[in-house]
């Protein structure tokens, strides 16, 4: 073999290996790209890391950003709602007691419940019953953290909605409508909006804002409740708020006329307050494209 035929082999073959190592790590990369569902309805994505603590990272734009575990209902590998019959099997009881376990729904549409144990650049290890498992991220739809949380953010999927409540005037829900509940952060109207499309919203219905409160309050929310921490400080805390995917609250109050959507996305319904749990009553909005 000549020196010069040896040196291009050379050159060729680790061009080869520098080449698949670039690939090793954009599959890698790819592999991490993950969606959390938190329990205020955020949304954050980006390039999922596990310190082996009690947060998720993501790195997003660039920077690693922590997210505590408690805060998360699920981690998005596949995008999209999860669909009823995946829902319908979350975990409500692991031998005899209702705790939070975990539950990762694969590709192929099976589940596996039990509790996450490490996850690495491109597998997540889970303990079950049967021992560690470990399951390649690329065969991975969700990977839910809270079944509980799950099962109330997506409780109109899986068809457990509570009933509609009754509008304070003692008229019922009109078909069509949409139940935003006061101690939810956010409500998922199903509804999908362009940037500056324009919306019309028509809202009854009455809500308090700390639990015991004899005060009701209207669309437009208190106006002399303080708005420190509030979603929005363009509207009275307690006042009907909206949010298209993971962008800024806008004001919707009582206003009927139509509303240019900030941006393209999903459009949520919530209640301008910054603590809900403690809340109740309901807005009932009727939305006119």
């Amino acid at each position: 073999m000549s020196r010069v035929f040896h040196s291009v082999l050379l050159a060729a073959l680790a061009a080869t290996t520098i080449a698949a190592g670039a690939a090793a790590q954009q599959v890698s990369n790819t592999n991490r790209q993950a969606t959390l569902v938190m329990r205020n309805g955020d949304h954050h994505s980006g390039t999922l890391v596990y310190h082996n603590n009690n947060n998720l990272n993501l790195i997003e734009n660039g920077q690693d950003r922590a997210y505590p575990i408690d805060d998360i209902v699920l981690v998005d590998f596949a995008g999209g709602d999860p669909n009823a019959s995946e829902l319908g099997r979350l975990p409500t009881t692991i031998n005899g007691r209702d705790v939070n376990h975990h539950m990762l729904a694969l590709r192929d549409g099976s589940v596996v419940h039990g509790r996450m144990y490490t996850i690495t650049p491109t597998a997540i290890t889970f303990n079950t019953r049967g021992g560690h498992q470990d399951f390649d991220l690329n065969n991975v739809a969700r990977w839910y953290v809270s079944p509980p949380a799950a099962r109330q953010m997506y409780a109109n999927i899986l068809g457990t909605q509570p009933p509609a409540p009754v509008a304070t005037s003692g008229q019922s829900v009109p078909a069509g409508a949409i139940t935003v509940s006061a101690n939810q952060p956010w409500t998922d109207t199903g509804i999908t909006v362009r940037k500056g499309a324009r919306l019309a919203f028509s809202t009854t219905g009455q809500v308090a804002i700390r639990q015991g409160a004899t005060e009701q309050l209207g669309p437009d929310g208190s106006p002399t409740e303080a708005r420190a921490g509030a979603p929005s400080q363009a509207i009275g805390v307690g006042g009907l708020i909206g949010r298209v995917g993971t962008g800024a609250p806008f004001p919707i109050g009582s206003n009927s006329q139509p509303i240019a959507m900030p941006a393209s996305g999903r459009l949520y319904l919530g209640v301008n307050d910054a603590g809900v749990s403690d809340n109740s009553g309901a807005f009932i909005v009727t939305i006119v494209r």
